[in-house]
């Protein structure tokens, strides 16, 4: 069903984009402890409809990356010391939430998340994510792996830029509008937003898996 033929997979994804999902989400098994060793619940800890608290904040930025996240560094000279990048995260608490809430604009919080990670855009990507998780899926270079495959981007994944994450914004919904997930939904409400979030991350653990898969048999380019 899913061949490796650029010209006809990506029309196969689109068209038969829940089955795409169910048969690449069963692989992921992606799970972080805290530091009292239970599970990180990515979904609770996105707190949807409130404002993130540091304690949201900090688990999530140890969900994303328990190596080099954690309130407290975890090896090498500076073993135990403050993280100063969490720091810097929760120094900006407030931005987070003014753009969940739409009191600061993309541009703007743009700036925020440059100011704190110097290099790089996964991470920044992520503060855009936790803030408002109905617009702005995770991304890394797995996912951007998928994408520029699929359309004939010749680009390293692990150098994607932020205007390669704003198409790939195009193309995860696109796949999760074909899933079933309508914009209507993606409007979100109290009622619904857990359920959407949800669906939207098993699009996201789709992506990523066949992301690992392709660079572990080396079919990252076009």
């Amino acid at each position: 069903m899913f061949v490796l033929d650029k010209s006809k997979f990506f029309d196969k994804v689109l068209i038969n984009a829940e089955d795409f999902i169910n048969v690449w989400r069963k692989y992921y098994n992606y799970v972080v402890k805290d530091e009292n060793g239970k599970d990180i619940l990515y979904i609770e800890d996105l707190n949807l409809n409130n404002n993130l608290t540091e304690q949201n904040i900090k688990r999530l930025l140890r969900w994303k990356d328990p190596h080099m996240l954690t309130e407290k560094i975890q090896s090498g000279k500076n073993e135990g010391s403050n993280n100063k990048k969490v720091e810097e995260v929760l120094k900006n608490f407030k931005n987070i939430n003014d753009f969940r809430f739409g009191k600061i604009s993309e541009d703007d919080f743009k700036g925020v998340t440059e100011n704190i990670f110097k290099t790089g855009i996964v991470w920044r990507i992520f503060l855009f994510h936790i803030s408002r998780p109905l617009e702005y899926p995770i991304a890394d270079q797995n996912v951007f792996r998928v994408f520029f495959l699929l359309n004939d981007i010749k680009k390293d994944p692990t150098k994607a830029k932020w205007e390669d994450y704003i198409e790939y914004k195009k193309f995860f919904f696109d796949i999760a509008k074909y899933a079933g997930i309508t914009d209507y939904e993606l409007q979100g409400n109290e009622k619904n937003i857990r359920n959407i979030v949800e669906r939207l991350k098993k699009v996201d653990d789709a992506l990523f898996e066949f992301g690992k898969f392709l660079k572990k048999y080396n079919i990252d380019r076009p």
